[in-house]
C-alpha cells in the first residue's frame, strides 16, 4: 500500500474546532482507496486498517473534452528505452535542449513548457500540441523518398513549400544557441492549425561538436549520413536540402541521402 494524500478532518465540539479523523488515499495494485484513520501522528501500514474503505474510480473521469479547448502533449519515452541503461541520460539531455529553447523560443520551433514529474523523477516533457507531422500529412502512405518525390504529392501545398524558409529559420536559430538537431526529417516536423511548419523532437540535439557516437545519437535512416560522427550545422542543412526536395523537387538524383 501506498499512501498518496492525507487530509486531516475538524469538526465543531462546544464551540471549539477539534481533530475529528484523517482523510488517507492510498493505491494498492494500481487501484486507489479513500478511507478514515483515527491516529493523527502514525500512519496505518494497511488498507484493512482504515475505517469507511471506499473505491475511488479513476478511469473515464473528468469533463468530455472540447474542441476549443487548448491540449498539451507530454511526450514520454518510447518503452523500449526502458531497457536502455542510459535512459536518464538520454532524458536529461533533452531537456537542457528544450531550457535553452525555452528561454530563447522561435515560432517554428515547438513550445516547451516543462518536464512532467513522478517521483522526484522526470517522467515526461511537455509541450505545446500541434496537428499532425509532416509525414502524416502529405505522405500517409508512407512511401520512400524517391517513390514519393516521383508521385504526384498531392496533398503538397503551397504553404508548406512557403514555409520551408521558416524551418530553415529555426535550423539557424537552434545552431545560434549552440545546437545541432541531428535528425531532421518529415516525422520530426509539424504543422500547426494554421500550417506553420514547427521543428520538433530534440532527444537528438547535441552541441554544435559534441561526438554523435559517445553520445548513442538517433538518426533516421536515409536522412543523415552514418559516417559522421560529430555534430556539425551540415549535419541539418544537408537533412534540410534532402527535405526540400523530398517536398518541392523533381528528381531523385538530388537527393544527398538515399
Amino acid at each position: 500500500m501506498e499512501i498518496i494524500q492525507k487530509n486531516e478532518a475538524f469538526k465543531r465540539i462546544d464551540g471549539k474546532m477539534r481533530f475529528s479523523y484523517v482523510q488517507i488515499f492510498a493505491r494498492r495494485d494500481g487501484v486507489l482507496y479513500s478511507g478514515k484513520w483515527s491516529n493523527r501522528h502514525e500512519s496505518p501500514n494497511t488498507l484493512e486498517e482504515l475505517q469507511e474503505l471506499k473505491q475511488i474510480p479513476t478511469e473515464d473521469r473528468g469533463p468530455e473534452i472540447k474542441t476549443v479547448w487548448s491540449a498539451v502533449f507530454v511526450k514520454t519515452p518510447n518503452l523500449l528505452a526502458y531497457v536502455d541503461g542510459n535512459l536518464e541520460k538520454r532524458i536529461s539531455r533533452e531537456v537542457e535542449a528544450c531550457e535553452i529553447l525555452r528561454k530563447k523560443p522561435h515560432p517554428n520551433i515547438a513550445t516547451y513548457y516543462g518536464y512532467n514529474e513522478s517521483h522526484g523523477r522526470v517522467s515526461g516533457l511537455c509541450f505545446k500540441r500541434y496537428t499532425s507531422t509532416l509525414l502524416e500529412a502529405v505522405n500517409p502512405q508512407r512511401l520512400n523518398k524517391a517513390a514519393f518525390l516521383s508521385s504526384r504529392r498531392e496533398l503538397v501545398t503551397d504553404c508548406m513549400k512557403s514555409g520551408l524558409q521558416g524551418l530553415l529559420d529555426a535550423i539557424k536559430h537552434l545552431h545560434s544557441l549552440g545546437l545541432v538537431h541531428n535528425d531532421i526529417n518529415p516525422a520530426n516536423i509539424m504543422l500547426d492549425e494554421e500550417g506553420t511548419l514547427i521543428l520538433i523532437d530534440f532527444d537528438s540535439c547535441r552541441y554544435i561538436g559534441e561526438s554523435l557516437r559517445s553520445t548513442e545519437t538517433k538518426r533516421t535512416q536515409h536522412w543523415h549520413d552514418p559516417t559522421v560522427e560529430i555534430s556539425i550545422e551540415k549535419n541539418d542543412f544537408d537533412a534540410f536540402k534532402d527535405l526540400q526536395t523530398w517536398l518541392t523537387g523533381s528528381t531523385a538524383e538530388d537527393f544527398i541521402f538515399l
